[in-house]
């Protein structure tokens, strides 16, 4: 159930109406993808669905995203979080305690700003959620190639108003 609400809440707040480039099942590995979404304003995101990887026997995953509208970083798990943290190559885990339902976690704009210039310039990825029972989600390792250009594109999209 928690699983099923958690991909249609990051299936509504990532894909494009007009657009079927892949989230999920769909989603070849290791792509950052750009989706701009029109249902509370235009809001053009880079997304990044990460699972467990072969070694991950529950088949847990987050999706990681980064909004250019609200120039604010998300994660959302497959539970209720209580905290997220990401680490970009050697730099130290940044954190946050703002979590909403839904398993959403956002940072506010001055640490996602700092994450984004890490991420800009970096390679790899590390996010782990604590869960409001107790267990921990991650850490999920994912490469960061591919994000700056889907960054580009959606800081374009947004000013283009599409």
């Amino acid at each position: 159930m928690m699983r099923s609400l958690l991909v249609a809440l990051g299936m509504l707040a990532l894909a494009s109406p007009a657009s079927a480039q892949g989230m999920g099942q769909n989603q070849p590995p290791d792509q950052w993808v750009m989706n701009c979404n029109t249902q509370r304003g235009l809001d053009c995101s880079v997304s990044n669905m990460i699972d467990g990887g072969p070694n991950n026997l529950l088949g847990s995953f987050l999706i990681l995203s980064y909004s250019a509208a609200y120039t604010t970083l998300s994660v959302v798990a497959d539970g209720v979080g209580q905290r997220a943290s990401l680490q970009v190559d050697g730099n130290p885990f940044i954190s946050t305690e703002i979590c909403a339902g839904g398993g959403i976690c956002s940072y506010v704009q001055e640490k996602s700003a700092e994450l984004l210039q890490q991420m800009l310039t970096g390679s790899q990825i590390v996010v782990q959620v604590s869960l409001q029972n107790d267990n921990m989600a991650g850490p999920f390792q994912q490469s960061l190639a591919g994000f700056a250009a889907q960054y580009r594109r959606a800081v374009e999209a947004q000013k283009r108003g599409r």
